[in-house]
């Protein structure tokens, strides 16, 4: 063979090389392309779920505040925010038209937020209706007002279950890109390579390697445009999202102080309904009947429970807005003393509280203390009608943390209901049965989530309960 003929073999074989680099950089850059694409169409719908939440709490807060106030101004928000939900609800059905899982959980989304909304609009018309009319029985807005309307779950719920997809589909497209961009730049640099082989071969490939050279360069420079975008879009992404979260704690904060002035304003009215009430009670017994002394009998109650939730309203407003001032606290001492205080407040009850010694954690000790005051205390009510009543606190340590536990041998709970534990004024057992305001392990996960904890509850009903938590380091 001919070194010419060496020479032009060895041309084609360069020549089809760089043919199969340019082909595979193609590739390369349309896999790059596609997968960028998906990845701005899921934070485009995590922006909207996001956006779809925060209306929802909006709605919730306006048709509370036109509950409480009966202002026109909640109830037209109202309105705006039930718009909102739907339109989004909409977008995130548009962007997720290609993915069948997420469609299904879309429309079992929809039948949750029809539910609640219709939840809510009840209630605005139940304050319309009553616009004249004074106060709204709490019982009648209790079920109105549920985040679990029907008994199914919660519309967070099923966002979250978009969401969590959404973040899944998040993490396997980001790590595509990446694979995708290093596939590129392994293009680019065996081209240039080449380029380089083939100068050195034979001048006269230099004018095609050039162009190659610069073809490699355009590309780059296309990589590079396409990678500011997509960082402009994150950054805007960013800033929306934080928008929406600053927009979302200063609705919290307004609703948290409007709640704090209410529950002071009503206290006044209720000494007053209280005093009158008791004068007739003492000056006029002899001249009421029976029934009319257990009208007024009634009349102290009801103002003694409200009395009673206005105090855990302001207790779990000040937790929310207190500083945590931690330091080293004995965890067992304070639930000790909360026993004391108990069985000091009620001698007729004999039962055994058993304390693990020596349980520390670095934490505030007051809130730590509210914390214990609620879930011993709760312990203490639901063991009122067992014979052998017993409750304990201890810790042990799971997956490398300390885990903290109230235990007791009381009335239990059906566990489909535990997700309702930490709302406020959700209740899993009839005032009748246990007196309480619904607060207190509301009170009791506000204080744990300052702590970067989290709070969960393991039962069976008429065989006790115990709840779990954690308090980060």
């Amino acid at each position: 063979m001919k070194k010419s003929d060496i020479y032009r073999l060895l041309m084609a074989g360069a020549i089809l090389v760089v043919l199969l680099n340019t082909w595979m950089a193609w590739r390369s850059l349309s896999k790059l392309f596609t997968t960028q694409g998906w990845l701005s169409q899921t934070l485009d719908v995590l922006s909207h779920t996001e956006s779809l939440a925060l209306n929802m709490r909006t709605a919730d807060s306006a048709v509370r505040g036109y509950i409480l106030t009966g202002s026109p101004a909640f109830e037209k928000q109202y309105h705006a925010s039930s718009q909102g939900v739907y339109a989004e609800i909409d977008e995130v059905q548009r962007l997720t038209a290609d993915s069948e899982s997420q469609q299904q959980r879309i429309a079992y989304l929809r039948t949750r937020v029809a539910a609640k909304m219709g939840t809510l609009d009840s209630a605005n018309a139940l304050r319309s209706g009553n616009s004249s009319a004074g106060p709204i029985e709490p019982n009648l807005l209790e079920p109105l007002l549920t985040d679990y309307p029907g008994g199914g779950q919660s519309v967070a719920y099923a966002i979250s279950q978009i969401e969590a997809e959404e973040h899944r589909l998040l993490i396997e497209r980001t790590r595509e890109t990446k694979n995708a961009s290093k596939e590129v730049w392994i293009s680019f640099i065996a081209v240039s390579l080449l380029d380089i082989l083939l100068i050195a071969a034979a001048f006269e490939q230099l004018v095609r390697a050039h162009r190659s050279h610069l073809q490699i360069a355009e590309d780059a420079a296309s990589i590079e445009a396409l990678n500011n975008e997509l960082t402009r879009v994150n950054t805007e992404l960013e800033g929306r999202v934080e928008e929406r979260t600053q927009e979302l704690a200063e609705s919290n904060q307004e609703l948290e102080a409007f709640s704090y002035s209410v529950s002071h304003d009503l206290r006044a009215p209720l000494r007053t309904i209280d005093g009158f009430s008791l004068a007739l009670m003492e000056d006029f017994s002899d001249k009421l009947n029976d029934e009319g002394l257990d009208y007024i009998a009634r009349i102290r109650n009801g103002v003694q429970r409200m009395g009673m939730l206005i105090d855990s309203l302001l207790q779990l407003s000040r937790v929310t807005r207190s500083e945590v001032h931690r330091e080293r606290v004995d965890i067992s001492q304070l639930a000790k003393l909360v026993f004391d205080e108990l069985t000091a407040s009620d001698h007729d009850r004999a039962i055994v509280f058993v304390a693990q010694p020596g349980v520390l954690a670095q934490a505030d000790p007051r809130l730590v203390r509210i914390a214990l005051e609620n879930l011993i205390g709760n312990a203490w009510k639901f063991t009122s009608r067992t014979p052998e009543g017993r409750i304990e606190f201890g810790s042990d340590v799971r997956e490398g943390r300390t885990v903290y536990f109230i235990r007791d041998n009381g009335a239990g709970f059906d566990m489909q209901y535990v997700d309702r534990l930490f709302t406020a004024f959700q209740r899993l057992h009839g005032d009748r049965d246990f007196k309480g305001s619904g607060i207190g392990l509301a009170t009791v996960s506000r204080i744990i989530r300052r702590h970067q904890g989290s709070i969960w509850a393991e039962s069976e009903l008429g065989n006790g309960a115990t709840f779990f938590f954690t308090l980060a380091a």
